[in-house]
């Protein structure tokens, strides 16, 4: 364990990436059927969100244990690059809701849930701008 190469961006990719998993089982939308759930209202997005959560916390638990630098370079890369468009992703559906939009309000969860992608995607930017190894 090398608690001592942890940086903060580190911390803050997966915080956010733990923290989108629990977000996504509160309410996005709101509408005449009731709350949705990010777990309910998507199908497709599901997937990069999860990922990017996942990536998130892969780059917490890599960098913890690290025994080579290649898989938090890894997961540095791969959490900016899905991360980033993971946040255009959920922009979009915020703008445009699933199903019809005078009838969908969007609720706190997807809010909350692009912080927690915008988390992610900073951290990982971040840990990977002050990498330093040898």
């Amino acid at each position: 364990m090398t608690a001592t190469k942890i940086r903060a961006g580190d911390v803050v990719a997966g915080v956010g990436g733990v923290a989108l998993l629990v977000v996504m089982f509160l309410p996005w939308y709101g509408g005449v059927d009731g709350d949705q759930t990010a777990w309910q209202a998507f199908s497709v997005v599901l997937v990069f969100l999860v990922v990017t959560a996942l990536l998130g916390f892969a780059l917490l638990v890599t960098t913890v244990f690290e025994r080579t630098p290649a898989l938090p370079v890894a997961a540095q890369v791969w959490g900016s690059a899905i991360g980033a468009l993971t946040t255009l992703i959920v922009l979009y559906r915020i703008a445009n809701q699933p199903g019809d939009n005078a009838a969908v309000t969007v609720r706190y969860g997807a809010w909350v849930g692009l912080a927690c992608v915008l988390a992610v995607t900073a951290g990982a930017w971040a840990s990977m701008r002050r990498d330093v190894r040898p």
